[in-house]
């Protein structure tokens, strides 16, 4: 074996080495300003076999212009590091095949205002360093790096984008340094986390201690922005990991509690997996929680289930909800600030435990829209008064039916007078007969009173009693 085939194997060792070890980096190609060829030549340089360093670039055609000029065989090229560059795009799409060897590749110091196109060519680079420069928008197309398979080392440190692009890198350590970003969202290292975890490879920040990300802050009513420090961002990124089965979980926000107590709050989302109860065990603090488009026939578990105590949102729409009865006294209906529930199975509405909710704090909001109600005299008289007095906590009122009526009739619009129609009631017949009955025997007191006047006055009966035989009995009355 050749001294030369000795040392490059012992130069792979050496590389495979420090990337399996955690501490390490992956190596960067990176120059100084004073390095700069000066400007009345070329604006690119060599500076080594396989190594290229550009300045004062003005845009795509010109680095490539200055490419030629440089005297570089690009299929050489290992490494590159721009400076200074200034122009209104960089197009990624745009560098030549022949760059597909390229290793480490940088743009630093510049100011570049929209990011174009992705790097479709160059499937080796190991590090990518956009650092300390000034980007005028976001990335145009998030899937600019995803060809990067081999990509463990991105350098995002002091610039101020606010996402991320995709990253679908492979290898089983990626390091990221976002450090000194004064924009960068909470949510797109989230979900890097997410992918890491999801793609089985190890997540790694450089300047750890001064990576910061903003999220949003709510306080009450109140919301703002707040700088998150990356170990909070881990502490959110752990409960991830206790999301129910066949849920997906995300992080909502922060939340002042006792002034200075943070709690970071979570999104449980379960909608649209037919589900027929309420999943158990929800990561701590989650505030909301989707179930839309289920079979869930009850809501029980809002009250039994100590996980669900600091629900504060809940979405179940379009399942088979029949009754809130459950609700009543429980912590859910005194805290809560969105209930929502259109196109169940509700019948009837427990006035008097929603309104207790809405006394107590204005801000709730409940939806019950498409539920289908038994309707009767009642709800025109009680529900509906109810539901348009408090239309502000039941935007959708006017979307609630009665199922019992024609063309299901929309509760806001039913008629007293329709559906209050009293049934015969016959006991009021009762007092024309006694009425007659009286009649007639003021009749007979009367006759009888006349008859017996005429018998003293005249001494003849009435013909009925002069027709009528004599009764052994008679003697008495004579």
């Amino acid at each position: 074996m050749s001294k030369r085939s000795l040392y490059l194997i012992v130069f792979i060792f050496y590389i495979n080495v420090k990337i399996i070890q955690c501490d390490e980096l992956p190596p960067c190609y990176n120059q100084p300003a004073e390095s700069c060829p000066l400007q009345n030549k070329c604006k690119c340089v060599k500076t080594g076999e396989s190594a290229l360093f550009c300045c004062q670039i003005q845009s795509n055609e010109d680095l490539i212009k200055n490419f030629e000029c440089s005297g570089a065989k690009l299929s050489t090229i290992t490494a590159l590091h721009i400076y200074n560059m200034t122009a209104d795009n960089f197009n990624f799409g745009k560098f030549s095949p022949e760059l597909s060897r390229l290793i480490s590749f940088s743009i630093t110091n510049s100011y570049i205002n929209r990011l174009l196109g992705r790097l479709e060519y160059m499937h080796q680079i190991t590090c990518l360093n956009l650092s300390n420069n000034a980007f005028g928008t976001e990335w145009q197309d998030p899937l600019a790096l995803e060809n990067l398979k081999m990509l463990a080392m991105l350098d995002f440190s002091n610039v101020n984008i606010s996402s991320l692009p995709t990253i679908k890198s492979q290898v089983p350590m990626f390091w990221l340094d976002v450090s000194n970003n004064i924009k960068i969202h909470c949510s797109s290292l989230l979900e890097l986390m997410e992918r890491s975890r999801n793609a089985k490879y190890k997540l790694y920040f450089k300047k750890y201690n001064e990576t910061f990300c903003m999220s949003s802050l709510s306080f009450h009513w109140f919301n703002s922005t707040e700088k998150v420090a990356l170990n909070q961002v881990e502490i959110i990124n752990k409960l991830y990991e206790d999301c129910p089965l066949n849920c997906s979980c995300k992080w909502h926000g922060i939340e002042m509690v006792q002034e200075t107590k943070t709690l970071h709050t979570v999104e449980v989302d379960c909608s649209n997996k037919q589900l027929s109860s309420l999943p158990e065990n929800l990561p701590e603090n989650t505030v909301l929680l989707n179930v839309t488009n289920n079979n869930i026939t009850n809501i029980d578990l809002l009250v039994s289930d100590q996980t669900y105590k600091t629900l504060r949102f809940f979405y179940a729409d379009e399942n088979k909800i029949s009754n809130l009865l459950s609700l009543e006294g429980s912590t859910f209906i005194e805290n809560y600030a969105v209930l929502s529930l259109k196109l169940n199975q509700l019948k009837t509405l427990p006035m008097y435990i929603l309104q207790n909710s809405f006394t107590r704090f204005e801000g709730h909001i409940v939806n019950l829209g498409g539920n289908e109600l038994q309707c009767d005299c009642s709800t025109a008289k009680s529900l509906k008064i109810w539901l348009l007095t408090n239309h502000i906590h039941i935007p959708d009122y006017n979307e609630i039916l009665c199922s019992n009526m024609q063309h299901k009739l929309k509760v806001i619009d039913l008629d007293q007078k329709l559906v209050c129609i009293k049934k015969a009631d016959w006991t009021h017949y009762m007092y024309y007969v006694i009425a007659a009955e009286l009649s007639v025997l003021l009749l007979l007191i009367g006759k009888v009173s006349y008859d017996y006047w005429v018998f003293k006055t005249a001494g003849y009966l009435p013909w009925p009693a002069s027709k009528m035989p004599k009764l052994p009995c008679d003697w008495i009355f004579e």
